[in-house]
Parts: structure tokens; C-alpha cells; sequence
């Protein structure tokens, strides 16, 4: 089956586009961070610039979705990275602390931009493959950017550190050149669609009946919000969102706790923490790749809590296996192993999306999800930041854990259908 996946018209195109995209996103998302906190020595600043970046890239989501929807999702992804190459541009004026505010809109135009592309392409792969080629798709687009973030980050700093600004501003300016051109085009829609959510008759889903039975054109604002009043008025999608919320939180969590467990309770250092991030990056490629032929033939349901449970019962060996060791090449093998949930588990996740969407209104619903994940990831974060050390360090470690248990135990009601 996984074979078969990349030879529908518009899949290769989608997940390389993508990808290049992505890349530079991540190259942005690594380099400018440094970048602030080497011109003001602020940590504050540079939380700051990126908490309101994670805020306004969340605000954006709605209008996102919607766009998504009622355009042609070939022609917005190649336009919105064709912005991104011109938005990228005011960084070449930058020269001291005195024009930080450039970077901070950089930033944030950048992020809200990226957060059309991000939802739109999952969005784009349902129409593109018969509905039993949806999971492996997903797991593409996955793969996609689990390379996109492996290669991304480190280019990211690099360019920073060899060339300054204006290199990284021509690298990443080239990448989302070569996205936007690989974008632009259409592909066909998937065999088995019904209406594409972009033809003349989408216009009819804009129709609302009033009181009286007659048809009347949804408002602007009615548009925005019909992707949040289909996951209130469907139980399966509600139940979705709030395993992303845990999810999410956990996983915020995880990316403060991790970096103060290798030094505090590993007694390793920047290495150790970067031989594990990369590790972790591997090994979900790794699985993503050797899992492809498997992913179509698991219930979505099964594999979202399989692979969330998972994750759960890793953390908490991770955390809790230094009272028998600390030899640091088994936290490297379990590392290794933990990459894998999170890329399973985002697969299950945009196929349950798929299913339970009508096909014109998949990039609300798509980015209410991708909105909900990136504000309570934000969250997590800051909540670990203000733990430091001491007994509520130990506990929060066993909370994160928890945390994604409980996600996975109300991911495994999600294949129970049904409205309201």
C-alpha cells in the first residue's frame, strides 16, 4: 500500500514542497532566537518575541482555515511561500538592538505564514489518494517534516554563525523560492472524493437555512467559526481535541523537563542533551519509514492510542530508570524509541480529521488542531520553565508522564462514532 502512496498525481510534490518550506521555517525558528539574545543579551526579550509569535500564529488559525477551504490549496501554499520569501527580506536591514523590532515582525509574519502552509497540507493530501492511502499520506507529510526539522535546525545556526544575517536571510529567501515554485501548480483530487472542496459547487457549503427555511449565505464571521461548531457538534472530534490539549501539554513538558533531566539527574551536558535530541529525531524517520506499509491497515483510533500510551509509558521508564542506572547509552536507545510515538500518533490523528470532516470544511477543523497543539505545547513550556529543581521537578516528571497516559486512554474512545 505504501508503495503505491507516492504514485498519485500531486503526493511527491506535496510532501517535497512541504518540506523545503519547512525547512527554512525551521532554519528561521533555530537562528533568529539566537540572533535576539546575541544582540541584547536578554532571555526575557527573546521569550517575549516568540510567545507573541506562538499567540498571533494561534489568533491566525481561524482565517487560515478558511482560506484553505474557499481557495485553491495548490495556489495558497506556492503564494503564501512566495510572501514568505519577500517577508524574510527587512532582516537585511537589520544592524543593532535598535532594529530588533524588525525581527519580531519577521518572526511574526513568518510564523502566521507558515501556519497557512502547515494545515493546508494535510488538508491537500486527503483529496489527493483513495480514503485507505489517508494514514500512509499522513505518515509522508510526517516524514516530511520530521526531515525538514533534522535538517533545518542545524542549517539554521550554522548560517547564522558563518555568514550572519544576510546568509541566512538568502538561504532561507532560496528554500521558500523553490517551495513556492514546486506548490504552484494543481494535482488531481482523489479518486474516491466526492465534490473537491475548491470546485464552483464548494460555494453551495457556504449556504445556511434561517428560520424559516430558506437559504441565506453564511456571514464572514459565520465562515470562521463553522470549523469550531463542527468539533462541538461531533463527539469524536471533541474527544480529538482534548487528547491534543494533553498531548500538547505533555509534550511542552517534555522539551523543558528533558533539558534539565540529562544535566540535573544524567550529569551529562550540551552534548549528551544534543545527542538525544538527534537520536530522538532519527529514530521517529527511522519507524516513520519502516511503519509506512503498517499505518493504513490500524484503525486510527488504535493507532493514536497505541502510540500515545506508548509514549506515556516511555517517559515515565526514562524518568524513573535512574534509580537503577544512569549508563547514558540506554537513555540513547530509549531516546531512540521515543521518536516514534509522536510521528504515529500525528498520522492517526489528521486520518481521524479526514474521516470525521466534510471535505469543505477539513482546513478549519485541520488548523483548529495545528492551533491547539502549538498554544498548549507554548503552555507546557512556559509551566516548565518555572519548576527549576528540587521535589517539584521530581514530580512534574512523573505528571508529564501521566499526562500522556490519560491522552491515550481518551484516544482509545475515538472510534466510537457518532454526533453530539
Amino acid at each position: 500500500m505504501s508503495g503505491g502512496t507516492w504514485r498519485f498525481p500531486g503526493v511527491v510534490r506535496l510532501m517535497s514542497g512541504g518540506a523545503i518550506a519547512e525547512t527554512a521555517d525551521w532554519m528561521l525558528l533555530v537562528a533568529l532566537p539566537l540572533f535576539v539574545l546575541g544582540v541584547t543579551g536578554s532571555p526575557l526579550i527573546t521569550s517575549i518575541v516568540f510567545v507573541l509569535q506562538a499567540v498571533l500564529t494561534v489568533a491566525a488559525a481561524p482565517l487560515a482555515g478558511l482560506l484553505i477551504d474557499r481557495t485553491d490549496p495548490w495556489h495558497l501554499m506556492g503564494g503564501t511561500a512566495a510572501l514568505q520569501v519577500i517577508a524574510v527580506l527587512p532582516l537585511l536591514f537589520v544592524d543593532s538592538a535598535a532594529d530588533l523590532w524588525i525581527v519580531s515582525l519577521v518572526a511574526v509574519v513568518q510564523s502566521v505564514l507558515g501556519a497557512i502552509i502547515e494545515p493546508a497540507r494535510p488538508s491537500v493530501a486527503a483529496a489527493l489518494v483513495p480514503s485507505d492511502h489517508v494514514a500512509p499520506v499522513n505518515q509522508l507529510l510526517g516524514i516530511g517534516s520530521g526531515l525538514a526539522r533534522l535538517v533545518g535546525a542545524p542549517l539554521g545556526g550554522l548560517a547564522l554563525g558563518l555568514g550572519g544575517v544576510d546568509a541566512l536571510v538568502v538561504a532561507t529567501a532560496g528554500a521558500y523560492a523553490v517551495a513556492s515554485v514546486v506548490l504552484f501548480a494543481r494535482a488531481k483530487r482523489r479518486p474516491d472524493a466526492a465534490t473537491p472542496a475548491n470546485d464552483d459547487t464548494a460555494a453551495l457549503r457556504t449556504l445556511e437555512v434561517d428560520a424559516a427555511g430558506a437559504p441565506a449565505r453564511a456571514t464572514f464571521f459565520g465562515e470562521l467559526g463553522s470549523g469550531l461548531a463542527i468539533v462541538a457538534g461531533d463527539r469524536v472530534l471533541r474527544r480529538l481535541m482534548l487528547v491534543a490539549v494533553l498531548m500538547s501539554l505533555a509534550q511542552g513538558l517534555f522539551s523543558i523537563l528533558f533539558v534539565l533531566f540529562v544535566p540535573q539527574v544524567l550529569g551529562g551536558g550540551d552534548v549528551e542533551i544534543g545527542v538525544l535530541r538527534g537520536i530522538q529525531a532519527i529514530g521517529a524517520l527511522v519507524a516513520g519509514v519502516g511503519l509506512l506499509s503498517v499505518v493504513g491497515r490500524v484503525a486510527p483510533a488504535r493507532l493514536a492510542a497505541a502510540s500515545i500510551l506508548g509514549f506515556g509509558v516511555l517517559s515515565l521508564l526514562i524518568w524513573n530508570l535512574p534509580a537503577l542506572t544512569t549508563w547514558f547509552p540506554l537513555y540513547v536507545a530509549l531516546f531512540a524509541l521515543v521518536g516514534a510515538p509522536g510521528l504515529l500518533a500525528m498520522t492517526a490523528m489528521l486520518t481521524i480529521v479526514d474521516r470525521e470532516t466534510p471535505a469543505g470544511h477539513r482546513g478549519r477543523v485541520t488548523s483548529l488542531l495545528f492551533a491547539a497543539l502549538t498554544a498548549l505545547q507554548a503552555v507546557g513550556t512556559l509551566v516548565g520553565g518555572f519548576i527549576g529543581t528540587g521535589p517539584a521537578f521530581t514530580v512534574s516528571l512523573q505528571v508529564q508522564g501521566a499526562l500522556y497516559l490519560v491522552a491515550g486512554l481518551v484516544a482509545l474512545t475515538l472510534g466510537r462514532r457518532g454526533s453530539a
